[in-house]
């Protein structure tokens, strides 16, 4: 037979009432882990690339373009990760990329701090660079995994 501790059940509905709460604090450390995801993408994806002779000068302007911003409200938190150059679409989808299927394979990938990468460079610059669909997933799995860490703390 088993017996429940009915004070100790109440303690554990309680720290997990209060989890939810407890994830806007999380969300500045986590949206500045997501810019350098993105800093670190684009690195992969662009500057440590093999460039072409004769080929444009980099300028690192991409990077500079990269933000991440926490929003949250009592018991929510969202990190938005962006660039606002005018050639960041096509950076990230290539020539004839689709953001859907990008975030298909970003979604699919086990190790979402790994840089995704489907080959582009200074010579092959018409692949797709997905900086920041790689940097998206990061955050939400980021968030997941600390919010699943206060869950099973709540639990103890």
């Amino acid at each position: 037979m088993t017996r429940l501790d009915s004070r100790k059940l109440e303690q554990q509905l309680r720290a997990l009432l209060a989890v939810p709460q407890a994830m806007p604090a999380a969300a500045p450390q986590v949206a500045q882990e997501t810019l350098g995801h993105a800093i670190i993408g684009a690195q992969a994806n662009i500057y440590n690339t093999a460039q072409s002779a004769g080929g444009y000068e980099r300028t690192f302007e991409y990077m500079r373009s990269l933000d991440a911003v926490a929003k949250t409200t009592k018991t929510r938190v969202s990190i938005r990760i962006s660039s606002d150059a005018e050639y960041a679409l096509v950076i990230e989808t290539g020539r004839e990329g689709n953001l859907d299927q990008l975030q298909a394979e970003a979604l699919a990938r086990n190790n979402a701090a790994a840089p995704f990468t489907q080959g582009r460079s200074g010579i092959e610059w018409w692949l797709p660079g997905p900086v920041i669909t790689g940097a998206q997933v990061y955050a939400a799995r980021r968030l997941q995994s600390l919010f699943l860490k206060k869950v099973r703390a709540a639990l103890r």
